[in-house]
């Protein structure tokens, strides 16, 4: 009977945790982001619950500075912005990188290398839980259609996606969808640290605040029409 351990992914993570303390490339906390994820699915899938909270404090600790580095990709923000944004990047940083070194994340890694593979076959029917879950969060964005609501669809999707290549399975259709609710949710970070920006005092040129508005509707549109195409393909 096939097994599968979470050897590539720890490894992953291992590789990455370096460059995610140096700081020079947005990679590096984006690939210790992924690697963590896939570990927390893989765990659920092998039925254990151990870790998970330790997964989460990491994927936790990376978010605002993931989200920071993302924001500065943005290619026309207003200096002022693009500055203040560089100076919370900093803070966040120097807040997550000692976490890097602390006994926590050692000992989680160790932990995680002990661990043995996961039966696949006993793995698929938890994988209909996975899907089970974007069926809930489906209905609650089609029934309130808000931002918060396709996040959550989205983050379910990303744990079936990766719980279906854990287990060798094709996910194309939920990778296309992933793509298209990202330019939704990277636009929707960006309008939630403008309005931070803002209320430390900073201002916007408002052809910047109206086109970030006009982006945002459109990248909803196209979420809800890429939903329309592949949902059908989800099993």
């Amino acid at each position: 009977m096939a097994t599968i351990g979470l050897e590539r992914w720890l490894q992953h993570l291992l590789e990455h945790l370096p460059i995610a303390r140096e700081g020079q490339n947005p990679e590096g906390v984006h690939q210790v982001r992924v690697a963590v994820r896939r570990l927390r699915v893989w765990l659920r899938l092998a039925g254990m619950r151990v870790l998970e909270d330790d997964l989460a404090w990491l994927v936790r600790a990376a978010g605002e500075v993931r989200d920071l580095e993302v924001l500065l990709q943005h290619p026309t923000l207003p200096k002022a912005f693009r500055r203040w944004t560089e100076t919370r990047l900093a803070q966040a940083r120097a807040a997550f990188v000692p976490l890097l070194g602390a006994p926590r994340l050692s000992g989680l890694i160790q932990a995680l290398s002990n661990l043995p593979p996961l039966d696949a076959q006993a793995a698929l029917p938890r994988l209909e839980r996975f899907l089970l879950q974007v069926r809930r969060r489906e209905e609650e964005w089609q029934r309130e259609g808000d931002l918060e609501h396709l996040h959550a669809l989205r983050r379910a999707l990303r744990r079936l996606r990766y719980a279906r290549e854990w287990l060798g399975l094709n996910s194309q259709a939920i990778k296309t969808l992933q793509e298209v609710f990202g330019q939704a949710g990277d636009l929707s970070f960006t309008r939630r640290y403008l309005a931070a920006f803002e209320a430390d005092g900073g201002r916007i040129p408002i052809t910047f605040k109206k086109q970030l508005e006009a982006d945002l509707a459109a990248a909803l549109e196209a979420a809800r029409e890429a939903w329309k195409t592949h949902r059908g393909s989800l099993k």
